[in-house]
């Protein structure tokens, strides 16, 4: 896979939205996909990009595959929200654009600080 296509740039951030959104860590996501955790980190970290045997075994394991690649959803599992979520989503639409900004930041830290 190319980084430099722009849909892909994301797809460290997605894979590692579907595997939380799964309740895996990356040792079993990893052997979903056939690679070992350090594998499964450097992808997730956007250090290496899988192949496609490696899609086909997290596909098998319930990831949506399409919305890695592309960001846009495949099943109704991934396009439904919990509670958590439409209060966030709902809270977030409230706010002024600078507040709007200050909240992505935070999403961004916490989403790229190692587990």
């Amino acid at each position: 896979m190319s980084i430099e296509n722009p849909q892909l740039k994301n797809f460290p951030v997605r894979l590692k939205q579907e595997r939380r959104r799964l309740g895996l860590n990356q040792t079993q996501l990893g052997a979903a996909g056939g690679v070992l955790k350090q594998a499964q980190s450097n992808y997730e970290k956007g250090l290496r990009y899988p192949d496609a045997s490696y899609l086909v075994g997290i596909a098998e394991a319930g990831v949506d595959v399409q919305y890695l690649l592309t960001g846009q959803t495949a099943t109704a599992a991934t396009l439904a929200f919990t509670d958590d979520e439409q209060r966030l989503l709902a809270g977030f639409r409230e706010l002024k654009a600078r507040e709007k900004s200050g909240v992505l930041a935070l999403v961004k830290a916490i989403a790229e600080f190692p587990q």
